[in-house]
């Protein structure tokens, strides 16, 4: 068979298995599943009234998959028509029952039945980005693969099948396999497919459970509460330090809402980082999930990394850096304030963080594991959405305790909340530094010195030891990619270099405000801001070649760059902040400090933990492949924030500011 004939009879075969399905059902009715009489039944009344042109049987073919455009630029997948499908509901008299509709998106898996054949292989790996084989297809289930689902999708074809409700996925995949294994061997293909019940879905009635009511009356009971405190402290004017009072202030909404918007002085350019930092996370967090969403170019997401603009998405992943470098620099500098007034309790601490950052993550795991898998559909829902809720009822203790980053790892029931169990262990552990910096001054330095340094090497030998990369490449295959996540992004150990020079700069700051600061000359000032833009141009050059699809890997480059690059972003964000609170800023520290940041600086952690919500919502409710290019993920990131705000503030007024006002209270007395 010539090149030109194979790839067009395997394109037709690749995405419009429906009509092969159909046609072979009509042929060979001892394929509809003589174990399920009830699926057998509706299949033989559907090809009945195909043949009769009935609109609702035809309804099943039209909604199934057909042949797209774009398979060589990388559009292996099509979702068909998920509300058609899912809408179908015809009353058939013989029957005595209604035949609806059941989506599935069944994964189908193409290889050439001889090894040998360069030209089909060739054709393959096209289409397939040359991704076939280093992506681990055949687990892309949710039972075999990690949660959440953060490997690149290029290799996995994909289509929907409409098919009545009274069958299985079992079904499906039976009469599927035998379609493609007979047209697979005519054109020296082997094909089969796998369909899972979980990729399935029909239209239902919602159903509330006693948790998803439990969890509605909790959310009542909240915005009763501040809606009384709001009335209550606008008309009694609520002032004296009795516990009523401290539950009226710490729920009332017009309290909550001017602390939210005023602004604040001391430090103000951490705020500016802050803010900055969290539109890093979901700039990162957007561009994963580009690489498992369909799209009808797909293969340009390859030839975007050769342009300079989609740099910072693959970079944003550092953002977490910068967030462990704020909590290093704030923990030493609140730390060193109470050791010095002789008002530094170890065990208080702790309590009072647990007490300030646990409400508003309980509720956000408490609205996943309830009725967030209620609010939408589409044809990865369940992958997207459903299985958080799964995963949450399970392993809620280990978010709880912050050890999800370390226990179960794979299965993580909210996407970015490793970093808070990162961030707590470190917390835990910070004293251990903080206090013999301030025992002894003098020594002080030589200490963070000495603990940079071995961090530096702990990093290395954790890269050497996983032989993984340390930037998130789509080029990379699944398992440097699976053991990255795993490895660097996880792993408490991996982040400890940033947190220690958080530490530093919360020393750094700490002398600035106490006097002890040696002033800073302006030429050292001019230096330090030339050397740290020549390094963060350097480590960026060096990491836009690493990025191309044209890397090679090399394990020593990875180790190299994966050291240099965290001491070049901590450098200087510690360098802008150090500038800006020494007065020297100009510019840049009134931008840092302006209200716009300090408004998102004070949502920071509540955006942080809401705007996977709208991230998992956009990709499980979508129906249709997009376009990908700089204009449209620049859109989509820009929504995703403005959404992500909406859905933040009302979580900061009713959960987080009330929650840290009386555990402050609390403490105090």
């Amino acid at each position: 068979m010539s090149c030109v004939t194979f790839l067009l009879v395997a394109i037709l075969l690749l995405v419009s298995p429906a009509f092969s399905f159909h046609f072979n059902a009509h042929l060979h009715p001892d394929l509809l599943g003589s174990d399920n009489d009830f699926c057998r039944e509706q299949l033989e009344h559907i090809i009945e009234g195909i043949s009769n042109l009935d609109l609702w049987a035809l309804k099943f073919i039209d909604s199934s998959s057909k042949p797209q455009s774009g398979i060589l630029s990388g559009n292996t997948v099509d979702y068909g028509s998920f509300d058609e499908c899912v809408g179908i509901s015809a009353s058939v008299p013989l029957l005595g029952e209604n035949i609806k509709g059941k989506y599935c998106l069944a994964n189908i898996h193409i290889e050439p039945d001889k090894p040998g054949k360069m030209e089909k292989d060739g054709i393959l790996n096209i289409i397939t980005s040359n991704r076939r084989h280093i992506e681990l297809t055949k687990n892309q289930t949710t039972k075999n693969t990690m949660i959440p689902v953060v490997l690149p999708s290029f290799a996995l074809f994909r289509s929907a099948f409409c098919i009545p409700s009274a069958c299985r996925s079992v079904d499906l995949e039976r009469i599927l396999n035998s379609t493609l294994s007979h047209f697979g061997k005519s054109i020296g293909l082997t094909i089969y497919n796998e369909a899972f019940e979980e990729n399935c879905s029909v239209e239902t009635e919602i159903s509330w459970n006693s948790s998803d009511i439990a969890f509605l009356i909790m959310l009542g009971a909240l915005v009763s509460l501040a809606l009384a405190a709001t009335v209550y402290e606008e008309r009694f004017n609520v002032e004296g330090g009795g516990i009523f009072q401290a539950v009226v202030q710490s729920f009332s909404l017009s309290d909550n809402w001017r602390k939210l918007t005023s602004c604040n002085t001391t430090m103000a350019s951490l705020d500016g980082v802050r803010a900055l930092s969290i539109f890093a996370v979901m700039l990162c967090h957007t561009g994963l999930t580009n690489l498992t969403l369909p799209y009808i170019n797909k293969k340009d997401i390859f030839d975007a990394s050769r342009r300079i603009e989609y740099l910072p998405y693959y970079l944003t992943g550092l953002s977490v850096d910068s967030f462990l470098l704020l909590g290093g620099a704030l923990r030493t500098y609140n730390m060193i304030e109470k050791l010095e007034r002789k008002k530094f309790f170890y065990f208080k601490d702790v309590i009072q963080r647990y007490l300030r950052l646990t409400p508003a993550l309980a509720v956000i795991i408490a609205f996943y594991a309830t009725i967030f898998p209620l609010l939408g559909s589409g044809p990865t829902w369940f992958k997207d959405v459903g299985v958080h809720m799964e995963v949450c009822k399970e392993n809620w203790p280990l978010n709880l305790l912050y050890v999800n980053n370390i226990i179960d790892s794979d299965r993580l029931c909210i996407v970015q909340t490793w970093y808070l169990g990162a961030d707590m262990q470190l917390y835990l552990l910070a004293p251990l530094i903080v206090y013999p910096i301030w025992m002894w001054p003098s020594a002080g330095k030589y200490i963070i010195l000495v603990m940079l340094t071995l961090s530096s090497l702990l990093s290395a030998y954790i890269i050497f030891e996983a032989d993984t990369t340390v930037l998130f490449i789509s080029t990379f295959e699944d398992e440097k990619l699976a053991s990255y996540v795993k490895w660097i992004h996880y792993f408490t150990p991996s982040r400890l270099y940033s947190y220690l020079a958080g530490v530093t700069l919360g020393k750094i700051l700490s002398n600035i405000k106490n006097g002890k600061a040696e002033k800073i000359s302006k030429e050292v000032i001019y230096s330090g801001s030339t050397l740290s833009s020549l390094a963060l141009s350097t480590i960026a050059y060096w990491a836009f070649q690493y990025i191309s699809p044209d890397y090679k890997y090399s394990l020593g480059q990875s180790i190299l760059l994966g050291v240099l690059i965290k001491i070049v972003i901590t450098f200087c964000i510690s360098w802008i902040i150090f500038v800006c609170e020494t007065g020297n800023g100009g510019l840049i520290n009134r931008f840092l400090s302006c209200r716009p940041l300090q408004f998102i600086s004070k949502l920071s952690f509540c955006m942080f933990l809401t705007h996977y919500i709208v991230i998992s919502h956009s990709c499980g409710s979508t129906r249709q492949p997009e376009y990908f290019c700089f204009f449209r993920l620049s859109y989509v990131v820009i929504g995703h924030s403005v959404y992500t705000i909406f859905l933040s503030i009302p979580l900061h007024l009713l959960v987080e500011a009330p929650s840290r006002a009386l555990t402050n209270y609390i403490m105090t007395k």
